[in-house]
């Protein structure tokens, strides 16, 4: 199931006390509690509304039983909706929040949180994630103009003026001469020797498991060759991470947006190892 909006560390205030319910045929359990979110715009139609929200987490669901009506307390919203339902969105709790440190160590429900980072801070994350990739990029194409020019292109070819081309050439080197200091900051690391074969000597056990490993996901050193290529192994991880999946969590709205492809590749193989770990998660 696809992820839905984050709105992280709202404060609800508890309008009716939690209460748990079996859901599924394995006896889960999951606690709804209505309650009113105090972070909404005081222009907000939903303002002193009180909503019915759900909670799968275990720590938080110890948590939020304990609460008395009239309690406020800070948390993590994902809201979904249901376009095909008369009801509004679905609404799960997915983080809680005393004293400015999380409830559930444990990984949040989605955004890329995971163990220890707050919903708001894996989106904080994400954004320098963007605007690094972004970075990078324009001060290639202020590259390639600069590289142009000194091979003798016009101004004109190039669609810029002198002006300009001074004041991005400028930009660029300084990038360059950022980029070679931080490389020459960098601590000298000697690159340590291949540990010795650790395999067993049986040959056939050592290629049924390599089959094994061929048929659940692509080897890791296969570089991804397109968009395409990224969405089909993501799919077939186990469990398999969705293409709307996938653009939430690298905040994309459409796959074509994804501009580093090989770290999209390490999120999805990181949100699939969570699903593992949290089957209950409704992702």
């Amino acid at each position: 199931m696809a992820q839905g909006s984050i709105f992280p560390k709202q404060q609800l205030e508890v309008a009716q006390a939690a209460a748990e319910k079996g859901y599924g045929t394995a006896g889960k359990t999951l606690v709804t509690l209505n309650a009113k979110n105090l972070s909404l715009d005081e222009k907000d139609p939903g303002r002193g509304k009180a909503w019915k929200y759900t909670v799968f987490n275990a720590d938080l669901k110890e948590y939020i039983l304990k609460l008395e009506v009239g309690a406020r307390f800070l948390c993590d919203i994902e809201e979904r909706e249901r376009p095909d339902s008369e009801y509004g969105p679905d609404r799960n709790i997915n983080q809680v929040y005393v004293d400015g440190k999380p409830v559930s160590q444990k990984a949040g429900g989605g955004g890329g949180g995971w163990k220890g980072r707050s919903l708001e801070d894996a989106l904080v994350l994400e954004g320098v994630k963007r605007r690094s990739i972004e970075g990078q990029t324009m001060a290639a194409q202020v590259g390639a103009i600069v590289l142009a020019v000194v091979q003798g292109a016009s101004m004109e070819g190039v669609g810029i003026d002198v002006e300009t081309f001074k004041r991005l050439e400028g930009k660029y080197w300084q990038v360059v001469e950022k980029g070679l200091d931080n490389y020459l900051a960098q601590p000298k690391t000697q690159v340590p020797a291949p540990k010795p074969d650790q395999r067993a000597q049986d040959k056939s056990q050592a290629g049924s498991k390599t089959e094994k490993v061929s048929k659940d996901a692509p080897p890791v050193t296969d570089p991804i060759k397109h968009v395409g290529d990224l969405l089909t192994r993501s799919l077939k991880l186990k469990p398999p991470v969705s293409k709307d999946e996938l653009c939430v969590a690298v905040s994309v709205k459409d796959p074509s947006e994804i501009a580093d492809l090989e770290a999209a590749w390490k999120t999805a193989q990181e949100l699939s190892a969570t699903k593992a770990k949290q089957p209950d998660l409704p992702f």
